[in-house]
């Protein structure tokens, strides 16, 4: 799920900021500008893990910062294909489950990637799970288990939440207008396609029940 990124980038040093030990100072600059920061066909950059070397500083004419040339590790979280995860439903929609796991929510299970006889309910506004055991819900009461498929990284040119150019036409999909409001879905810079579809995965609790009955049918035999 976490993964070391080596980088090498020139961080500036305000001004304000020079009266600090210089490790401290760059290592700061680095977490400003890094963390929480999706970096093409890497990852969700989570924190600084190490700072291996630092260069000489650099003043640029007209500009008060210094510039020094680091080397440093970056803890990326990036999960491999395959991988199980443990989260819990974020948003349930009739397209499919948002999960969080935490620090991380654009995780995304399509209807498809459900146990099959999963059916949206409109009353509950919840996808439940129809089989032969009976109905179980798919909510956010509990940790569900879930497997990766694919993370796919999306490049941003420009923030999501930035007004559009003037008579600029919106092409992202989800845009909608209401009462002359425009609503736009934000796609995310980094997206994780997972699934619910085989055993074991799914709400946690299923799994558990499934172990407990097996166990006193067992006992039982004895």
């Amino acid at each position: 799920m976490f993964t070391l990124v080596k980088m090498k980038d020139a961080i500036p040093i305000p001004a304000d900021q020079l009266d600090k030990p210089r490790a401290v100072a760059v290592s700061h600059q680095i977490e400003d500008k890094y963390c929480n920061r999706v970096l093409l066909e890497v990852g969700l950059c989570v924190c600084l893990h190490e700072l291996t070397e630092l260069g000489d500083g650099l003043i640029y004419q007209s500009d008060a910062s210094v510039h020094v040339r680091a080397e440093f590790t970056l803890l990326v979280f990036r999960p491999f294909n395959g991988e199980v995860l443990v989260g819990t439903v974020h948003k349930s929609t009739e397209q499919g489950l948002w999960i969080s796991i935490g620090f991380f929510q654009d995780i995304y299970v399509a209807p498809h990637f459900m146990p099959d006889g999963s059916v949206w309910d409109e009353a509950l506004e919840l996808w439940v799970w129809k089989s032969e055991y009976g109905d179980a819900e798919i909510s956010n009461n509990g940790p569900l288990r879930f497997r990766v498929n694919e993370c796919i990284f999306r490049k941003v040119t420009r923030p999501l939440n930035a007004p559009p150019a003037a008579n600029a036409e919106l092409s992202l999909a989800g845009a909608s207008a209401e009462d002359g409001n425009e609503e736009v879905e934000e796609i995310p810079a980094l997206l994780v396609m997972g699934s619910i579809k085989d055993d074991g995965l799914g709400m946690v609790v299923w799994w558990d029940r499934q172990q407990e009955a097996e166990g006193e049918e067992g006992e039982a035999e004895e």
